[in-house]
């Protein structure tokens, strides 16, 4: 069966180099709590492997998509913000997580705060030029009243500025506009006599970028915390990456079989591969069928050992030019992403929930 090591150093330098670089202590008056984003099963590197690890370094705040990711972490943190509360509508499982106070429900519309009984703990969400998920900042007043009539916790105000990764302007006007946000709900605060929420807009590439912007701030207006997803498992998919992150997990697979091959044989679904030189294939334990994208023709692919991974990859096994045991199929996953011309989340996050993940 494929497995998952997570590198318990790796993590720790990440997070170290992570609070050097958003919250240095040679800043004086700085606000900003590091949170971790735990969502996907931890951007498909174990929640309950990586909540054990944020725990340990001190981490007090996560993130999490739904309500069965929030009930399986929750001894292990203070706060706990579920970003997408009806992704996994599930009665029971609501009901337990109302009753727990360190949860709290992310409310994208005026409508989902009509969703949630007296006292639920609230973070509002601000839409500050993304338009994808929040209300219309226009529309704050009523979601205030709404909250207040409703007798519901607001517990946060924030955004997500959505241009983290690219170096151009629409970066700042995004954090202008979540700074007249946070002015405008500290008056309806102050108005309907609320304790002024957390405030926070910034994930792992914009934590980076606007902390000197954060620490320029008055205090009261500055962010209270910094979501940290990608930035935590080794990747900043920002540009330029001054930043020496460390990948955490290395993907491991096992030896199903091996033969001897003569040059010019063909190997696997359509024959698409075929030996330039006599040599040995093994199949190894895992597929497409495991979370692994479908390696297929015209890809150069190599284990971190040096081995080709031969095309096409099947659902549940993969063809490499080994007879070794067991292969590291990568401990960094750019030269996959670069190869699927995406993004690392999206290589890591659909490796299956089933593969197992240890702790090295």
């Amino acid at each position: 069966m494929p497995y998952l090591e997570i590198s318990k150093k790796n993590f720790f330098h990440n997070h170290q180099m992570i609070a050097q670089a958003i919250t240095p202590k040679e800043k004086k008056g700085i606000k900003g709590e590091i949170a971790i984003v735990l969502k996907d099963n931890a951007y498909g590197h174990g929640i309950m492997e990586i909540a054990s690890l944020a725990k340990e370094v001190g981490i007090k705040t996560a993130f999490v998509k739904n309500l069965q990711e929030a009930l399986s972490i929750k001894t292990f943190f203070d706060n706990i913000a579920i970003l997408y509360p009806n992704s996994l509508p599930n009665k029971n499982a609501l009901e337990s997580a109302l009753k727990i106070p360190s949860i709290s429900f992310c409310t994208p519309s005026l409508e989902s705060l009509q969703e949630y009984p007296s006292k639920t703990n609230i973070e509002l969400k601000v839409d500050s030029g993304m338009h994808r998920n929040g209300i219309d900042k226009t529309k704050l007043r009523d979601a205030f009243e709404l909250i207040t009539t409703r007798n519901l916790n607001l517990k946060g105000v924030f955004t997500h500025n959505g241009y983290g990764d690219d170096l151009n302007s629409a970066f700042y006007v995004q954090d202008m506009e979540f700074l007249e946000i946070k002015k405008e709900a500290l008056k309806l605060c102050e108005h309907f006599k609320i304790p002024r929420p957390k405030f926070h807009s910034l994930s792992s590439s914009g934590a980076l970028r606007a902390s000197n912007f954060n620490a320029s701030l008055p205090k009261e207006l500055q962010d209270d915390l910094f979501r940290i997803g990608i930035a935590f498992y080794g990747y900043n998919c920002s540009s330029p990456n001054t930043l020496k992150l460390k990948p955490i997990a290395s993907l491991f697979a096992n030896k199903i079989s091996t033969l001897k091959l003569k040059k010019g044989t063909s190997i696997g679904y359509s024959g698409v591969s075929m030996l330039e030189t006599d040599g040995i294939v093994s199949t190894y334990d895992i597929g497409y069928g495991d979370g692994l994208f479908r390696v297929r023709e015209g890809m150069e692919l190599y284990t971190t050992e040096g081995y080709r991974i031969l095309p096409r990859a099947s659902m549940d096994c993969i063809s490499i030019e080994s007879d070794t045991s067991s292969v590291c199929i990568f401990n960094d996953v750019s030269a996959f992403a670069k190869s699927f011309n995406t993004i690392p989340y999206e290589i890591l996050v659909h490796l299956h929930a089933y593969i197992p993940r240890f702790i090295v």
